[in-house]
């Protein structure tokens, strides 16, 4: 197997690059948060499209085939801005993966409690059982990492599959409500103008960045790539429309079924299954085929973005940033497996934290809040490459792509300030938003003490 200049195996060809951008960015959980919106969500699933994620797209196409370099968004923004700011994105991108699956066990607990009937219900706000469930998902993400991408590739392969197979399922289900069900169901896929709130506002800021961002994960493991100047700008167009339609037909379907108001967002899709399946032996079989294949397919997103976000502090260590043992490789596998051990660890510590104090859905919506914080500061400093970037050596980017990142930068500023805003019921919002906020202003402030003693340590 050829390695790239850090002893890395180029593992990953065209075609494992695409199922993993499906696998990184779609999680149909996200549905359930657009389905608030009632009848408009269509209207704001494409001024997110347009807004953000094709601007989101070209930038990351233009900057893969410019700077195909391992670390990916860090590289980009140390190159063409500064080293600080570099650190921070990358730092900023683990806290997301990090907060993100730290509810995993919240999150497929309630899925699974759907999935048994009333016998399971109390798997929903079980925290003994969404403890018992991150530890294992844990295990697992730090196991196949450990190994390398040339076992960890078939979990995005695995996710990609699942997550086409449930979205087949939620067109189905549309498709009958749309065929047999009052006029009252059409409103779900309807082009109904949002109105403007406060709410509308903060659905559109998670739809855009949470839902539809990640292109530029894959970019991260470049000298892991075949050919990463050209296939990962590539998986980009062919992943691209295809999570586009997933998203707005599988919002939709929702909708048919399931009022806004009454939406579980720890427990979307296994919700819509119920109430389309029914509680009949058929319906309920389904019903567990399809809530088992989408957990299996978070828990190999979660494989893949941890294995992803540990490449991140080995590149800050190959820049004497962190100390040297976060870039050293197992003798074996050639992975980074330290930075594996302790980013899957930071999930399980969240996860225990995320549990104290809330049910399963405030603590989804405060890991959601806190992780999207980091997401949009991330992805400020990205297309601030393209619009202030003055140090690299990247040629200048076209006027039409400088006007796409200045329209994602500014979703993803608006974005950052709703963050704050939940989007279903929590015991008390205003603890809620310093939840939130606390979180992302602590975090930063520790990735910036890392930076200054890891600068400390680099020769003058």
């Amino acid at each position: 197997m050829e390695t790239g200049k850090h002893g890395l195996r180029r593992e990953l060809r065209l075609w494992d690059l695409v199922p993993m951008q499906v696998a990184i960015i779609v999680w149909l959980g996200w549905t359930g948060f657009a389905a608030k919106q009632g009848g408009s969500q269509v209207v704001l699933w494409l001024l997110a499209i347009l807004l953000f994620y094709l601007p989101l797209a070209a930038v990351v196409m233009k900057l893969s085939r410019d700077l195909p370099v391992e670390g990916g968004v860090y590289q980009w923004v140390k190159a063409a801005i500064s080293p600080f700011a570099g650190y921070l994105a990358a730092w900023n991108l683990t806290i997301y993966t990090v907060t993100a699956f730290a509810v995993i066990g919240s999150l497929l607990g309630s899925g699974f409690a759907y999935a048994a009937g009333p016998s399971g219900a109390w798997l929903g706000n079980s925290k003994p059982a969404a403890l018992a469930i991150t530890t294992a998902a844990c295990l697992i993400a730090w196991f196949f990492n450990v190994r390398g991408l040339q076992l960890a590739k078939w979990w995005s392969d695995l996710s990609a599959v699942l997550t086409v197979v449930t979205f087949v399922m939620m067109l189905y289900l549309l498709i009958i409500a749309l065929l047999t069900m009052p006029p009252a169901a059409h409103r779900a896929f309807s082009l109904e103008w949002p109105g403007f709130s406060i709410l509308t506002l903060s659905v559109f800021a998670k739809m855009s960045l949470s839902a539809l961002g990640g292109f530029d994960s894959s970019a991260i493991f470049a000298e892991e790539c075949r050919k990463p100047e050209n296939d990962v700008a590539r998986s980009v167009l062919i992943a691209a429309p295809l999570i586009a339609l997933m998203y707005i037909i599988g919002t939709s379907a929702v909708l048919a079924w399931i009022a806004p108001a009454d939406v579980d967002l720890a427990a979307t899709i296994p919700q819509l299954l119920q109430a389309g399946f029914g509680q009949t032996l058929l319906g309920r079989a389904l019903t567990l085929i399809v809530v088992l294949g989408f957990s299996i397919g978070f828990l190999a997103s979660m494989v893949i973005y941890v294995g992803m976000v540990a490449r991140l502090p080995m590149v800050a260590g190959w820049d004497g940033l962190l100390p040297a043992w976060w870039s050293e490789l197992h003798p074996v596998y050639r992975t980074p497996s330290k930075a594996v051990a302790a980013v899957t660890l930071a999930v399980l510590v969240l996860g225990v934290l995320s549990l104290l104090g809330a049910g399963n859905q405030e603590a989804v919506q405060v890991s959601v809040g806190a992780g999207g914080a980091a997401l949009c500061v991330m992805y400020l400093l990205l297309f601030s490459v393209i619009l202030f970037g003055k140090r690299s050596s990247i040629p200048r980017p076209r006027m039409w792509i400088r006007l796409a990142a200045l329209a994602a930068f500014c979703v993803s500023l608006i974005a950052l300030v709703f963050q704050i805003v939940p989007l279903g019921d929590v015991s008390n919002r205003v603890l809620f938003a310093l939840k939130v906020a606390g979180t992302i202003a602590g975090a930063n402030a520790l990735g910036a003490f890392l930076y200054w003693r890891g600068s400390r340590r680099q020769p003058g």
